[in-house]
């Protein structure tokens, strides 16, 4: 009898975890990105059928009209934050992926509570993965009268659900202003009593069009965690409200789970295939799969800079960098270059491609990311922005390590066995 009991919970985690196998390794890669018509190949990205292209293919058109600054690092990035959230005079909507308590939170609490006081519409969405903050704190937020919810919870008879996180990050202000990006509400974003520096960050605050997609995918985790689809005009502001002219064009990623080709995936190969001088990525959890890690190679190959900076030994979690060295080898030898940063933990998420068209997001380059979670990108078509996110770029390789061919060849026999270990589960990461 206990058995019959015991095998209906651990047939259902079972099923489930089946379900993220398949999630993983089931979808349909993009091998290829095929022009028709003129060009013969696939559009530069300085190009208005590029634009065009990525538009179509994503879902995530590319408009004018937006005021795109960007945020370097915890401390500048939540100065920012918390000016913009004193002065909202309507609502505030904030999603997050990764907090944990501390002074920042504590912050950040202040302020919801206050503004909610003052009468605005307060809302606070949370990953029930990795938010963590105890029911406290949600009880004090909801006293001041702060909406809040949880979107996925952990629960093992959910875990098909649980294991498609939402990754996230979303401050919408007036529906006026957005900031997204892979910062988190914790501590660790912040310089230690040490006087070592917090995680490196890149997050980006803009205005325009991309607030409204923002927004949308604010509202459809919201409804993913409540059953309560937000409307009105002060969810989703009328396109005179929103937009300027002039400005640099901009759209907003935002990408869930789907059968067929991922989009994540989909506006990767557009993207590198696109690229005719420079690519330069920078992102803490490299772990490309096959069809990226061709398209990287392919890009090099035809003579395009590629650079890669990814995390140091600084890394929050070990096993993803074990796992991302064994993919070095065929990196290197196809010339791309790829360099490891080495002050501090480095979490910050973007990419440049020939000085004109860059991204700033949550997007991980492992198969979690492009495949499972739901995660939200802002697509720059801009010269100005682009050039400072290269200079960041730029500055960022100075106080890192150049991975050589042959040095990566000599690491000690203990690095190779961890790899070996990595390589086991790597496509699940």
């Amino acid at each position: 009898m206990i058995g019959i009991v015991l095998a209906v919970p651990v047939g259902l985690i079972a099923a489930q975890l089946w379900h993220r196998m398949v999630d993983t390794l089931g979808t349909r890669p993009v091998r290829s990105v095929r022009s028709l018509g003129v060009p013969a190949t696939p559009p530069a990205v300085t190009s208005t059928q590029f634009t065009s292209a990525l538009g179509g293919l994503t879902r995530t058109p590319i408009r004018p009209g937006h005021q795109v600054e960007l945020l370097i690092d915890g401390p500048a990035t939540l100065a920012r934050l918390e000016a913009d959230l004193m002065a909202a005079q309507r609502s505030l909507a904030i999603q997050t992926y990764f907090c944990e308590p501390g002074d920042v939170t504590d912050r950040i609490k202040r302020v919801l509570m206050e503004k909610a006081r003052q009468g605005l519409e307060v809302m606070f969405l949370a990953d029930g993965f990795g938010c963590n903050l105890g029911s406290r704190y949600d009880d004090s937020l909801r006293a001041a009268g702060v909406l809040t919810a949880t979107i996925r919870p952990l629960r093992w008879y959910s875990l098909h659900r649980a294991q498609h996180r939402s990754h996230v990050r979303a401050v919408i202000i007036d529906q006026r202003i957005g900031y997204t990006g892979g910062f988190g509400l914790a501590d660790k974003w912040m310089p230690d009593s040490t006087g070592k520096p917090g995680w490196r960050e890149t997050s980006v605050r803009f205005t325009g069009p991309a607030v409204t997609q923002l927004a949308g995918a604010f509202a459809v985790a919201w409804a993913d965690a409540l059953g309560e689809l937000l409307a009105g005009d002060a969810m989703f502001p009328t396109p005179t409200d929103s937009q300027a002219p002039g400005g640099a064009a901009a759209g907003l990623l935002f990408t869930t789970r789907t059968y067929g080709t991922p989009v994540p995936e989909r506006y990767l190969a557009l993207s590198l295939a696109g690229a005719r001088r420079t690519i330069h990525i920078v992102n803490p959890y490299f772990i490309p799969n096959n069809e990226v890690r061709r398209w990287l190679k392919d890009a090099a190959q035809r003579g395009v800079d590629v650079r890669v900076l990814s995390a140091g030994p600084d890394i929050d979690v070990k096993w993803t960098r074990w796992a991302a060295h064994t993919h070095y080898e065929e990196l290197l030898q196809s010339g791309v270059k790829i360099y490891e940063y080495q002050p501090t933990m480095l979490h910050a998420k973007s990419m440049v491609i020939d000085g004109i068209y860059s991204s700033v997001g949550s997007l991980n380059l492992d198969n979690v990311s492009l495949r499972i979670n739901d995660e939200a990108v802002l697509l720059v078509h801009d010269s100005a922005v682009s050039a400072t996110l290269d200079s960041s770029f730029r500055a960022d390789l100075e106080q890192s390590r150049e991975i050589s061919l042959e040095e990566f060849r000599d690491r000690p026999l203990t690095h190779k066995l961890r790899e070996a270990f990595a390589r086991i589960i790597r496509d699940f990461l």
